[in-house]
């Protein structure tokens, strides 16, 4: 008798306590509830998504695509709830059902269960489909071609969010990776919700629950949608819910319940950095270093190898087993040895991967500082967090791999920070190349190469100004800390680098903002192919934003231009300075 029918007879007897949705339903699978049960058995299951609470399988039965979803957190309060008989593979189960019965697509429910330590539930698949927010992404690619089909699935949304909220039901977890576009060929994209374990049902929703419910989705497609866009889908979903109120007082108010979500979302974020979860895990190597490591990335950056990887403990502990080592060997390339730091490339081999990272020995210049190291973090470990912090925030940068520090009591001694490399030019020569005369790149014609140049400089503007909503400020921003990422056929990507003159302030002055903007116009002043149109056009990125309308910057663009000028004559006077101290007798 094969190891699969031996699974399934032993679990035969569990079938009675299987809840199945109908009679096709039992009669698919009550013949397979021990491959159902043990799904990492059988090798015709594939496991597609997997964390501390809930493990999801993709297989066939019948000729029909099923997913099952098993729940397994070992949490208080879910141990707890399974003894009293509450079981979330039930719950998301009566939850479809109720929702398709109230006009809201679902995954077709099949069955679930919650006895002798098993818990889940299986669904029928989706086919062919995609997440929405991978579907918005690929169609975002070209706007104008695809205009039509975002604003078809713009109304669909707001219409199947709309009659949830009107069926009484709240999605906790309310994001466009939890909604599916069904795009079967020659037909309108149709939307299916899903992951249905954090819905919640009431007897009648209030404005203020419908409002804090609409800012997860606002949060989540923010960036990407315009102020028309999300105007247009209110306006859909309110007569889709029959909501009473204005179009503006929802406006209003859903846009405050986006901008709390926002900052208790980053809170959360930021601090899962310092602990030990799917995404990070603290380390300890021999000789008394300390530190911590990225297990996975959940933010999939363009051109990275490692945010496509997931590690384990174990690979790092033998990767960083010699720290010292890590700033020797034949294949290490010196980028800078100062009094500031040393950083090196090389190539690191973490679990068989080959990863091009930069490594950063971070040194005190001043002794005195060692008191206040006592009581705050080593600059590495500020870089680390502010790097992951930034793209939480969705600001492009290097992905901050490890930080170890090796500490005598509460006095940093040594740090190191490891960061993937990325392989693109800095904005200076990115420039440069494309905007040349006669142009030095052959591969689009020269009206495409300057409008690259100037959606580059616009995605300047927009990175500077996301940086200080978030309340961050750069001492050092300059242009030969920044690079750009691009291919053809998709957007360019400023990515900032060097992150020891990054830091976070309670309140970001109106001074600092223009001190940012200041930093930026001076080095952009080094490139002789950006002139006036080009550096207004940065301008323009910084201040322009969504439903802003037309824009007086004449007022911004003269301060700045002062500014400017003054920062160049303190420039000038300190190079000035160092000549003539250069030149001195005895020197």
């Amino acid at each position: 008798m094969s190891s699969s029918e031996t699974v399934n007879d032993s679990l035969q007897v569990d079938a009675g306590k299987v809840t199945f949705a109908d009679e096709r339903a039992s009669a698919l699978l009550r013949d397979r509830i021990g491959e159902l049960s043990h799904p990492e058995q059988f090798e015709s299951w594939e496991r597609i998504k997997r964390n501390s609470s809930r493990t999801v399988y993709r297989g066939r039965i019948g000729g029909k695509e099923v997913y099952l979803k098993h729940f397994h957190s070992r949490s208080v309060i879910h141990r707890i709830g399974r003894i009293m008989g509450f079981s979330d593979a039930k719950f998301e189960m009566r939850q479809a059902r109720y929702l398709s019965a109230h006009g809201v697509p679902t995954p077709g429910a099949l069955a679930a269960t919650c006895s002798g330590g098993v818990e889940w539930y299986a669904a029928l698949g989706v086919n062919p489909a995609m997440p929405a927010d991978d579907w918005h992404t690929e169609k975002l690619c070209n706007p104008k071609a695809n205009r039509r089909d975002i604003q078809e699935v713009l109304v669909k949304l707001a219409e199947l969010i709309g009659r949830m909220h009107a069926a009484g039901v709240i999605h906790h977890d309310l994001h466009c990776g939890n909604i599916l576009v069904r795009t079967d060929r020659g037909a309108a994209p149709q939307l299916v919700l899903t992951d249905l374990h954090r819905a919640r049902r009431s007897g009648r929703l209030s404005r203020r629950a419908k409002a804090a419910n609409l800012a997860q989705l606002f949060h989540d497609r923010y960036e990407l949608t315009t102020r028309t866009e999300r105007l247009r889908f209110l306006k859909h979903y309110l007569r889709a819910n029959g909501a009473a109120g204005t179009l503006r007082g929802w406006q209003l108010m859903v846009e405050d319940f986006a901008y709390r979500h926002r900052r208790r979302q980053y809170a959360q974020r930021d601090r899962r950095v310092l602990g030990r979860n799917r995404y990070f895990s603290p380390i300890r190597l021999p000789g008394g270093w300390r530190g911590q490591v990225v297990l996975a990335s959940k933010r999939r950056l363009a051109g990275s190898k490692a945010a496509g990887i997931e590690f384990t403990l174990q690979q790092w502990r033998e990767a960083l087993s010699n720290p010292s080592g890590l700033l020797e060997g034949p294949d290490v390339t010196i980028v800078k040895d100062s009094r500031s730091g040393r950083v090196i490339r090389r190539y690191l081999n973490v679990g068989g991967h080959s990863l091009d990272v930069y490594i950063k020995q971070p040194r005190r210049k001043h002794a005195w500082k060692a008191v206040l190291d006592c009581i705050r973090p080593s600059r590495a470990a500020r870089a680390f967090r502010l790097g992951h912090a930034l793209l939480t925030r969705k600001i492009a940068t290097a992905l901050p791999l490890a930080i170890i520090e090796r500490r005598i009591g509460l006095c940093p001694v040594e740090s190191i920070l490891i960061t993937e490399t990325v392989e693109s030019p800095r904005l200076v020569d990115f420039l440069g190349q494309w905007l040349a005369h006669p142009p030095q790149e052959a591969s689009i014609s020269a009206s495409q190469q300057r409008q690259l140049a100037r959606d580059v400089l616009w995605q300047l503007g927009k990175m500077l100004q996301r940086l200080h909503d978030n309340n961050y400020a750069h001492r050092d921003l300059k242009a030969t800390n920044i690079l750009v990422r691009w291919q053809s056929g998709s957007p360019p990507e400023v990515v900032l680098l060097d992150l020891d003159g990054l830091k976070r302030l309670w309140r970001l002055t109106e001074r600092a903002r223009f001190q940012g903007l200041m930093r930026l116009n001076v080095s952009l002043l080094k490139c002789m192919e950006v002139g006036r149109p080009g550096r207004l056009r940065l301008l323009l990125g910084y201040l322009r934003r969504p439903g802003s309308g037309r824009i007086n910057f004449k007022p911004y663009w003269r301060v700045l231009d002062e500014w400017s000028a003054r920062k160049l004559r303190q420039q000038i006077r300190s190079r000035r300075r160092k000549q003539r101290a250069s030149r001195r007798p005895g020197r």
